[in-house]
């Protein structure tokens, strides 16, 4: 069964997290601890730092799994070299880039613009997504 989205709203940001396609690399917690601090229940706090630098570190998040909002404010254009890039992680998922079209195992499709990954280990929770489940049954890459 999927966890539900969880909301962070503050006045300037809104801040979502699914919990089913995150790939617990820890961009998140690196970026800013005052912010991202998963020891607490409320683990996302869109008030202790300024909506700018939240965006920045939702934006580096390589799963897709934080997004942000802000009131007024269109969301990010894609780069300029505006194709898709696939990259294949050391011992983790396979990381998506860029404008696409996913068909999903269910014959449904959903369109992506952000970065997503695809689970490589065979053990995800959440197919095709990668939920972080390489990191408990220590998948390692081919050679």
């Amino acid at each position: 069964m999927p966890k539900p989205l969880q909301v962070y709203p503050a006045p300037e940001i809104l801040v979502t997290f699914d919990p089913n396609i995150c790939m617990h690399l820890g961009e998140c917690l690196r970026g800013n601890a005052e912010v991202f601090d998963r020891s607490r229940p409320d683990w996302i706090r869109p008030v202790a730092a300024s909506a700018e630098a939240i965006a920045e570190i939702v934006a580096r998040c390589p799963s897709g799994a934080l997004q942000a909002t802000r009131p007024g404010i269109a969301p990010g254009k894609p780069l300029p070299s505006a194709g898709v890039s696939v990259a294949a992680t050391r011992n983790g998922p396979i990381v998506i880039k860029g404008p696409i079209t996913l068909e999903l195992p269910n014959g449904t499709t959903e369109k992506r613009t952000g970065a997503f990954t695809l689970c490589r280990c065979g053990q995800t929770r959440h197919t095709p997504f990668c939920d972080g489940s390489h990191i408990t049954v220590g998948f390692r890459s081919p050679a």
